[in-house]
């Protein structure tokens, strides 16, 4: 992933837009950012980044994503021209970020490979100090241990369905899939998980909640 730094050399023309000031929709800002425009860059960061930033920790976990964040965005100004309709921004980068997150997934796994993850494998939560303890958090890291155990796929399908809350319209755009597709992708994500999170005592009460 680039580094702050080179993002800081990649973006200099990068400004905070005034209030007010703008494109007032994407497919707007979409053309403005591809003509050049003086800020459009600059208001496109500041109106998806927390989006990127979300996506990311809610597919990777409680880890820090800066440097995913400024890899999306400059995947996102490389290849916004090959984006057909500029209304679908949103989804558009939705897309990147999952492939940024991919790619750090699979890294993990190489780590993992060759036994050198462990300052990267995520907290059990036995491992926290008293005061860090407490059942949400510990539920959390139980269900990233559980999405660690299911492919990509699943693991993409699950988080933008039951953790980013994407309706099922968006995530057929978002997986380049149909209606029917996504909802047949989401429901095999969704047993998966439930299978392999049924047998921990500390995720089945939120199973059942749910259902």
């Amino acid at each position: 992933m680039a580094t702050p730094r080179a993002i800081a050399k990649s973006r200099p023309h990068l400004r905070v837009a005034s209030p007010g000031e703008g494109p007032k929709d994407d497919a707007a800002l979409v053309v403005a950012v591809r003509a050049g425009e003086p800020g459009a860059a600059g208001t496109m960061w500041d109106r998806y980044a927390s989006l990127v930033r979300r996506v990311l920790r809610r597919m990777l976990g409680p880890v820090d994503v800066e440097d995913g964040v400024q890899e999306a965005f400059l995947r996102l100004f490389r290849d916004l021209g090959s984006l057909r309709d500029p209304g679908s921004l949103r989804s558009f980068l939705i897309g990147i970020t999952l492939h940024v997150a991919k790619t750090e997934l699979r890294r993990r796994r190489a780590k993992r490979w060759l036994l050198l993850a462990a300052d990267d494998v995520l907290a059990e939560p036995e491992a926290l100090a008293p005061n860090e303890w407490h059942e949400p958090r510990a539920a959390v890291l139980r269900l990233y241990s559980v999405l660690d155990r299911i492919s990509d796929e699943r693991r993409t399908v699950f988080v933008l369905r039951y953790v980013e809350g994407l309706e099922l319209a968006e995530l057929s755009v978002v997986l380049d899939c149909s209606l029917a597709t996504a909802k047949r992708r989401v429901a095999d994500a969704a047993r998966r998980v439930t299978f392999l999170a049924a047998s921990d005592p500390l995720l089945a009460p939120y199973l059942e909640d749910r259902s």
